[in-house]
């Protein structure tokens, strides 16, 4: 019934939105900038640079298939030694057109290029649209997809592992035994879609980053966020939360759901300088 609904597959591989082409104009994005230094990590030469994306809900705006190229070209000139996907590449708004195939979303994509290694996990959308596609289009353009699982790249001699927790909001026992399994004396970062997973963590040298709340989406004055789509609590919704040692930064990311819509909380990707004390 959804699935007739969202009229899969998608095969419009411009993204039109027909009638509702004024209306969806993505507002202008900006490039939040976090500079760490996390207990347990090396000290590397010059910092690793990492550039993180989230929530692309391609098709969702008006012109998205420019928008998204003209970022790839703005994510390459920051030089980025690694490159993260943190979920939620299809569009599942049941309105509005819009309806790009995810080979095109992840031929898109895979113009964004880090020097050590690029990964990605799926989010709650794609895996409604056909997790199973999405993950072959991306993995046929070279990034890696990690599907409860760990990838290692190296940095200035040392290996570093990437921990991929994707959501199809279920509580997954492989999810909760590969965060428990984290190794105290082995840096990682934890690629987890949706934040609820940071209590999952374990104190010790790991970072995570998360998207799948759009920082709220919508932020109301004097309210702030009201609703951020997870079992998080409201105050994991968006940007750097440092608890109890523990790190986590989580994006507004690029596209909108249900409605394109934002309000107080502009859309962003996210780069990331990292080094050990």
């Amino acid at each position: 019934m959804l699935g007739k609904l969202l009229r899969r597959p998608y095969g419009d591989a411009q993204g039109r939105k027909g009638w509702f082409t004024p209306f969806a104009h993505a507002q202008p994005h900006v490039v939040r900038h976090y500079a760490l230094t996390l207990p347990g990590w090396p000290r590397f030469e010059r910092p690793l640079r990492i550039a993180f994306l989230s929530d692309f809900h391609v098709g969702t705006h008006t012109g998205d298939m420019a928008r998204y190229a003209a970022i790839a070209k703005e994510v390459a000139s920051f030089l980025p030694d690694l490159v993260l996907f943190g979920g939620d590449y299809m569009n599942m708004q049941p309105f509005g057109g819009g309806r790009v195939p995810p080979r095109i979303i992840a031929r898109t994509l895979a113009r964004m290029m880090g020097r050590h290694g690029r990964f990605a996990v799926l989010g709650n959308h794609d895996y409604i649209y056909g997790e199973q596609e999405v993950a072959a289009a991306f993995r046929a353009h070279g990034i890696a997809v990690l599907d409860h699982e760990r990838g290692t790249f190296a940095f200035g001699r040392h290996a570093i592992d990437v921990i991929g927790v994707p959501d199809a909001r279920l509580v997954r026992p492989q999810a909760q035994a590969l965060l428990a399994g984290l190794d105290p004396a082995r840096p990682a970062i934890v690629l987890a879609h949706d934040p609820m997973w940071f209590k999952d963590v374990p104190s010790g040298p790991f970072l995570t980053l998360s998207g799948h709340t759009h920082g709220g989406q919508i932020k109301l004055p004097g309210l702030g966020v009201v609703y951020n789509g997870s079992s998080a609590p409201l105050r994991w919704s968006y940007g750097l939360i440092v608890e109890g040692g523990r790190h986590l930064i989580v994006t507004a990311g690029l596209g909108t759901s249900n409605i394109p819509l934002r309000i107080g909380v502009p859309p962003e990707f996210v780069i990331i300088e990292v080094t050990g004390p």
